[in-house]
């Protein structure tokens, strides 16, 4: 069968050579430099293609999530006692409900939860058909009032959150790429100085999360009492914006990805920002003289603005993305294996040895030359 081969190409000429197949000559180089340094060389990079399968999961392919929030705003006065806040004695303190505390009271991804508030009753100074005011505002301030909200921590927020991989999901209409707090397992989570500590646990039992305002504060690593740089008065009364991020994954088994998507609340503070609102609450017509007198009631709001926004990934097996992992190692140990043979070509001292056995003439059968250098 050979021969025949060898015939058969010969009557080709010079273009057996052409369509000859051509293999890398195998030349076994006896070195106690470069022979260890390809071994362990080759060695690291198996390990670390074993390591992205086995524990960076390079075997997924992700898809960012998309999803929903919706929160609720709880108090509970019965649990507040103004004589036992310590800010209460230096300031005049109020017991609010949710309805007081919570800035807009409607559906939205940032939700201020009040701690101070200035009451600033004021009077029109120009006329409401007039043609020009020669004050920097219609309205001038008669009388305010400010005061602190008592026991802000005893309040709590209810949190209810629906997430998805979206593609995955239409693709595969597998209830793996999409889930409800209300059945998935959640965990709140704060970072101080590289390490995660868990704070609070929320089993998958088919009810809303509560995280109480404190919980808030102690995983974003802030007190009402202290001051933000740059500032004079306590967080209390000048706010602060509190940045709630939910975390989602689903490739934390061994097998991944997992039959349920998991999640983690993690709240970091907004250094130092400072958040306030005024909104304008308008009292009518007072019916005396003049007619036209028109008063209003500007209240600016100080507190803690809750952000929040989902982030995370679902995985998805891939046979494509473990092909490319699978690749790249393959590429790596063929990258070591040519520098090992531009070190023996240029580098070694007798190089020019192993150059001789790896480009002798092979013709036929297979041979393995061996060289020491």
């Amino acid at each position: 069968m050979g021969s025949r081969a060898k015939i058969d190409l010969g009557l080709l000429g010079e273009w057996s050579n052409i369509l000859a197949y051509r293999t890398n000559k195998a030349v076994l180089v006896r070195d106690k430099v470069l022979g260890p340094a390809y071994l362990v060389t080759s060695v690291m990079i198996v390990f670390y293609i074993v390591y992205r399968i086995v524990f960076e999961k390079a075997y997924l392919d992700y898809e960012a999530v998309s999803g929903s929030v919706k929160l609720v705003l709880t108090g509970f006065s019965p649990g507040i006692n103004m004589m036992r806040e310590d800010y209460c004695r230096d300031m005049t303190c109020r017991l609010c409900d949710e309805h007081d505390v919570r800035y807009p009271n409607f559906d939205t991804r940032e939700v201020l939860v009040t701690t101070y508030v200035r009451e600033a009753r004021q009077h029109r100074v120009c006329q409401r058909n007039a043609t020009e005011c020669p004050f920097k505002s219609p309205y001038q301030t008669v009388a305010w009032d400010d005061y602190l909200v008592a026991g802000i921590q005893h309040f709590s927020i209810n949190v209810e959150h629906s997430v998805q991989a979206p593609t995955f999901f239409f693709l595969t209409q597998n209830k793996r790429y999409r889930g409800s707090s209300r059945n998935m397992r959640g965990r709140l989570v704060s970072h101080k100085k590289g390490a995660v500590k868990v704070l609070k646990e929320f089993p998958a039992n088919g009810e809303v999360d509560t995280v109480s305002i404190q919980e808030v504060l102690e995983a974003a690593g802030l007190d009402l009492d202290h001051v933000l740089p740059g500032h004079v008065r306590p967080i209390r009364m000048t706010g602060t914006i509190i940045e709630c991020h939910i975390h989602y994954f689903n490739d934390y088994s061994f097998f991944a990805p997992a039959n349920r998507i998991r999640y983690e609340y993690e709240f970091f503070a907004g250094g130092r920002t400072v958040e306030s609102i005024d909104e304008p609450v308008h009292l009518g017509v007072a019916w005396r003289q003049p007619v036209d007198f028109e008063e209003r009631m500007l209240l600016t709001r100080s507190g803690l603005k809750l952000v929040w926004t989902q982030d995370g990934a679902l995985g998805k097996f891939s046979f494509s993305v473990l092909l490319l992992t699978l690749a790249t190692g393959a590429v790596l140990l063929g990258v070591v294996r040519c520098v090992g043979d531009f070190a023996a070509l240029n580098l070694m001292p007798k190089s020019h040895i192993y150059s001789e056995a790896l480009l002798e003439d092979a013709d036929g059968i297979g041979e393995t030359k061996m060289v020491c250098l």
